[in-house]
């Protein structure tokens, strides 16, 4: 059997990124003897700073329907949790 409605498909988009400031874009804490991932940034250097997210029912999605923090995760607001969704996310930032 197969469902007869399109998967619901969200595509997120990062639009603005900063420079970690805690580790100056290294992604390690800057020690020769001992590099360990920023804190911060996880070890990727860069944070998000702002992102749009695309839904393939509703369009463009006012930032009130979703939350993001600096590394890129993206939480839904009022969403049916039993909602099949996928979602296409950038390969980095």
């Amino acid at each position: 059997m197969s469902d007869a409605s399109p998967k619901r498909t969200l595509t997120i988009r990062y639009t603005a990124t900063k420079t970690c400031p805690n580790c100056d874009g290294r992604g390690d804490d800057g020690a020769d003897w001992r590099p360990v991932a920023c804190k911060r940034c996880k070890g990727r250097g860069n944070l998000v700073m702002d992102i749009e997210i695309e839904d393939s029912v509703d369009g463009l999605l006012p930032s009130s329907d979703y939350d993001f923090n600096t590394l890129g995760e993206v939480y839904l607001l009022d969403f049916d949790e039993d909602e099949p969704i996928e979602v296409i996310r950038p390969e980095s930032f």
